[in-house]
């Protein structure tokens, strides 16, 4: 019986398990626990599932290589929920007097409300939005032009995310909407279709939590890092973008400042970290 196990796969299941354990460790004090379990072990069922048959199916195949992405949001939404399992409360002050020292004001907060307009608005959010482009796009470059090449790039991706998550269990941070004016800027559906499409996004979640390190800077760090070790060029281009993207967290008060130098050094590390496990891994699954 032929079976496709990937170090990916692997790698799901035990940031899964570890967060099934944080879940029984908070199961009374976290909100809708029964749900977040159950979709954790429909996750697993469904890896199983690809584990067992994609060798059989081209399509189950493709869904095998890409089937982390259409988890990441649902295992971020849960981390989020999980903050408190540890903690009571929120370290957001501590992180605002960072930024207070660094700047002397409040930059989650003024650079969007100072520098409001209709250019700059679609502009960052524009490049906050592009995270999403960059993830994708390198992944569909790296699928469709070497696999092997797809596969370690997936893995290490993966692997910041998950650290990132993990970090938010430990580390309860609300981030750039703690303020009530921010908030309702992330959600008031203005201007053109970026800063409409990220309002859209975030009036359908409900999340406090996962500020630090951003991982948006992280993963588009490590992503920049694939494509510089891909092709220079491919590299230029994508750290363009990313310092644009780092600078729209904060301007779209999604995040604190500080948030972004940790995700540039959470990016860096546990990029290269992920791949030295990967190539570990390579040699065993």
């Amino acid at each position: 019986m032929q079976q496709t196990i990937k170090p990916l796969d692997i790698l799901t299941l035990i940031y899964i398990f570890i967060s099934i354990v944080i879940l029984f460790i908070g199961w009374n004090t976290t909100e809708n626990s029964l749900d977040i379990l159950l979709i954790y072990l429909v996750i697993i069922v469904i890896i199983f599932f690809l584990i067992r048959y994609s060798h059989k199916h081209a399509f189950l195949r493709i869904i095998h290589h890409w089937y982390p992405i259409l988890f990441w949001g649902f295992l971020f939404q849960a981390s989020t929920q999980l903050n408190q399992v540890f903690w009571n409360g929120y370290w957001d002050n501590f992180f605002q007097k960072i930024d207070e020292a660094i700047f002397g004001y409040q930059p989650a907060i003024i650079w969007g409300t100072k520098y409001n307009s209709f250019f700059w608005q679609e502009f960052f959010h524009f490049w906050y939005f592009s995270f999403y482009i960059m993830i994708a796009g390198i992944g569909l470059l790296f699928y469709l032009i070497d696999r092997k090449l797809f596969h370690s790039y997936f893995f290490t991706i993966s692997f910041v995310f998950y650290i990132c998550y993990l970090t938010y269990y430990f580390i309860p941070v609300i981030g750039g909407r703690y303020w009530e004016i921010t908030l309702a800027n992330t959600k008031e559906y203005q201007y053109g279709i970026f800063t409409r499409l990220m309002a859209f996004l975030y009036n359908r979640t409900e999340h406090w939590g996962g500020a630090i390190p951003s991982s948006h800077v992280a993963v588009a760090t490590a992503v920049t890092i694939a494509a510089f070790r891909f092709k220079k060029y491919l590299g230029w281009i994508l750290l363009a973008g990313t310092v644009l993207l780092s600078i729209s967290t904060v301007y779209c008060h999604y995040h604190y400042f500080i948030d972004t130098p940790f995700g540039i050094l959470y990016g860096i590390l546990f990029y290269y970290l992920g791949l030295k496990i990967y190539r570990k891994m390579e040699i065993y699954v």
